[in-house]
C-alpha cells in the first residue's frame, strides 16, 4: 500500500542530502549550452531526481523490508556520517563551504568530488560502526546494496520518464500521467517508446546447425 499521494513526507535535511548526492552524479553542464544547445544544461537537480530517490527508498525498499520508518532519512544520515569521516581523515581535497554547514550538514557542504569520496568510505565499510544508524547498524553489509542502489537510482530517474510526470510524479505509479516529454530523452535524442522502434533482436539465420 502506498502512503504517498502527491507529496514527500520528509524533511529539509534529507532533501538537501539527496539533492547534493544526485548533483554529484549528474551535474548540470552550463559549458555545453553554446556547443550542444540549452537542453544539455539540465542535470539531476533540475529534474528533481532527489525526489525520485527519496520516493523509492520510502515506498519500494521500505515496503520490501517490511519497515515502518523512513529509510530515506536513515540513508541520508549514513551519507552525512561518511562525510564527517572523510573530513576527520582530512580526505576532502576541497575546503568545506562553511556557510552551508549550520543548516545543510557536512555532506552537502563538500564539493561534488569530495561527496563521492565520502561515499567510497561507505563502499569500503570504512566508517565507525558506533556511528552507523539503524537499520544499518544491525547489519553493516546492508550498506553496500543500498549505496549501489543510490547510484543506480540517479541514472534510472534521470533517463526514465520521471521528468515528464510533472505534478503527478509523486503519485502511486498507476496514477502518474505524462504531462510533457522527458528532458533527458530530448538530450539523448530518444524518440520515446514505440512498438516499431528499431532494436537489435538477434541475427538472421537460414538454418540452425547443432
Amino acid at each position: 500500500m502506498y502512503l504517498n499521494t502527491g507529496a514527500l513526507n520528509t524533511d529539509s535535511f534529507t532533501n538537501t542530502v539527496f539533492k547534493a548526492f544526485a548533483t554529484a552524479i549528474i551535474p548540470n553542464t552550463p559549458q555545453h549550452d553554446l556547443k550542444l544547445g540549452t537542453i544539455q544544461y539540465f542535470g539531476a537537480s533540475d529534474l528533481l531526481i532527489h525526489e525520485y530517490i527519496i520516493w523509492t527508498l520510502d515506498h519500494s525498499i521500505s515496503l520490501i523490508n517490511n519497515t515502518n520508518y523512513s529509510l530515506s532519512r536513515q540513508t541520508a544520515e549514513l551519507l552525512e556520517i561518511s562525510a564527517h569521516q572523510l573530513v576527520l581523515n582530512s580526505g576532502n581535497l576541497q575546503p568545506l563551504n562553511l556557510y552551508k554547514i549550520p543548516n545543510e550538514g557536512i555532506f552537502s557542504s563538500l564539493s561534488p568530488e569530495d561527496r563521492l569520496r565520502s561515499v567510497t568510505l561507505l563502499e569500503h565499510l570504512a566508517v565507525k560502526p558506533a556511528d552507523i544508524p539503524y537499520p544499518f547498524n544491525q547489519n553493516p553489509r546492508f550498506i553496500l546494496p543500498v549505496i549501489d542502489l543510490l547510484n543506480r537510482l540517479v541514472m534510472f530517474g534521470f533517463y526514465s520518464e520521471w521528468s515528464g510526470y510533472g505534478r503527478t510524479r509523486l503519485y502511486p505509479p498507476n496514477y502518474r500521467e505524462l504531462e510533457g516529454f522527458p528532458i533527458s530523452w530530448i538530450q539523448v535524442k530518444y524518440p520515446g517508446p514505440s512498438k516499431g522502434y528499431h532494436a537489435f533482436r538477434g541475427y538472421l539465420v537460414d538454418q540452425c546447425i547443432e
